[in-house]
Order: C-alpha cells, then sequence, then structure tokens
C-alpha cells in the first residue's frame, strides 16, 4: 500500500497540488494500482490531499482464494484414526 500526501504549502497553490496529486494517480493506475485520493484540511486552514494506492491481486478480482485449499471443498469429512490401541 502506498499513501502519498500533496500539501498546499509545498506548491504555488492548492490547485497545483492538486493537480500534481491527480497526475501521480494516473501513474499509478497505469500501473495497475486502485487510487483513492482524499481532500483533507491542515490544522492552519491550508488544503491537504491525500493519496492512497494499492496492488489488487487479480485473483482477488475473480473472487478466487488466495491461498490454495488443501483439500477439495466437497470431500466427506474423514474420520480421525488412532494409531494405537485405546482400551
Amino acid at each position: 500500500m502506498i499513501s502519498e500526501v500533496f500539501c498546499e504549502m509545498d506548491f504555488d497553490n492548492a490547485e497545483e497540488a492538486r493537480r500534481r496529486r491527480n497526475q501521480r494517480i494516473l501513474e499509478l493506475q497505469d500501473q495497475g494500482m486502485t487510487c483513492t485520493a482524499e481532500n483533507l484540511y491542515h490544522v492552519d486552514g491550508n488544503q491537504v490531499y491525500l493519496l492512497t494506492a494499492e496492488v489488487i491481486n487479480p485473483q482477488w478480482q475473480r473472487g478466487e482464494d488466495y491461498a490454495p485449499r488443501l483439500k477439495d471443498k466437497n470431500a466427506r469429512p474423514t474420520r480421525y484414526k488412532a494409531k494405537f490401541e485405546i482400551r
């Protein structure tokens, strides 16, 4: 997961910070990441723009399990067999 912050104070104005954030979103989306953008406000009243991006596994998108299963889901349950004699 990637988180990046674009502060109004770091650029000429808030519009420039927002434009840079949007450019970065396009770059990350081209790399196959899913991005979200949020507009936050700093304590001093300056705008802060937040970008979060994460890689989505294609298997998760298709609804498949990430970890391979050891047994088939539809297999009958097996009973535990003791390796020693119980009296």
